[in-house]
């Protein structure tokens, strides 16, 4: 993904005494920008910024989890938990004091969901696409893995095994999501730490958080794909309650990359719970 203008600003913070990369970009209502597990920031810059470069007005803070990305990995992070306590002391250093909006998918989902059961005064509004739920995948309802359209002669030429591990996940296999996975999900694979994201997912499930979730009532989208057969759409429907102003979709033609293989849908849906944001803010 080619820089916007002006490059990011100090892409590497220290943090409760760990390196954090942080790709800090634009100006305004500031937006924490969460991945999934083993991905980076890429799996949500990839897609969105060309269209954020559209909207002035928002401050994209993206961040590499510790272990991923462009972050080393570190042994006092060994579970979501202290995931949640890392993003929280970035915060501070970031936003000190102010709210903030976030975006989550899938695992970093997850992370906004623990950093909103802790501090929902942190936040004006959350965005969850494709969240992870239920931590142990055993316990996921999970529809079958299908794929619903194939452009001939695509992977012709690909090397098998990246193309098997593209269709791990891939519901749509066109010319645009395989793009995308040449240029986000591969090298962020490749890029995470195997030994924290082991330690991590060792310990997934929220132990010191989520044992009594405040209804958080800040304007909320939650977006699954209805072909997802990492983490499925069923289980996320049963913290819709927790978000008392959510508008929750389930998109056909898409599975656990629903932003990328149904953006056509997923931007306007962004460009609504934005303008409920500002919508609220003025009230």
């Amino acid at each position: 993904m080619a820089e916007p203008s002006g490059g990011p600003a100090a892409p590497m913070r220290v943090v409760a005494g760990m390196p954090l990369h942080v790709l800090d970009v634009g100006a305004g209502r500031p937006i924490l920008m969460l991945h999934g597990n083993p991905l980076d920031h890429r799996v949500l810059s990839e897609p969105f910024e060309p269209w954020f470069a559209e909207r002035p007005g928002y401050r994209r803070i993206y961040v590499d989890l510790p272990g991923f990305g462009a972050s080393p990995a570190s042994p006092a992070v060994n579970g979501s938990d202290d995931v949640v306590d890392v993003v929280e002391r970035l915060l501070d250093q970031v936003q000190p004091g102010r709210q903030l909006l976030v975006i989550g998918q899938s695992f970093g989902a997850y992370i906004a969901e623990g950093l909103i059961a802790r501090r929902p005064d942190r936040f004006s509004g959350a965005a969850l696409i494709c969240p992870m739920v239920v931590a142990d995948p055993r316990a996921r309802d999970l529809p079958e893995h299908v794929v619903i359209k194939v452009e001939p002669g695509l992977l012709d030429a690909a090397d098998p095994g990246v193309v098997a591990a593209f269709r791990d996940d891939a519901v749509i296999e066109d010319a645009a999501t395989w793009r995308f996975f040449q240029a986000a999900i591969g090298p962020a694979i490749r890029a995470a730490d195997p030994d924290a994201v082991r330690r991590i997912e060792a310990n997934y499930a929220f132990e010191r958080i989520g044992l009594s979730w405040p209804v958080f009532d800040q304007p909320t989208l939650i977006v699954t794909g209805r072909q997802d057969s990492t983490v499925g759409y069923r289980d996320a429907w049963r913290i819709v309650d927790r978000y008392s102003r959510a508008t929750f979709v389930v998109l056909d033609g898409a599975g656990h990359n629903a932003h990328v293989e149904r953006i056509e849908v997923v931007l306007p849906l962004l460009a609504d719970w934005l303008a409920r944001v500002d919508d609220e803010a003025r009230a």
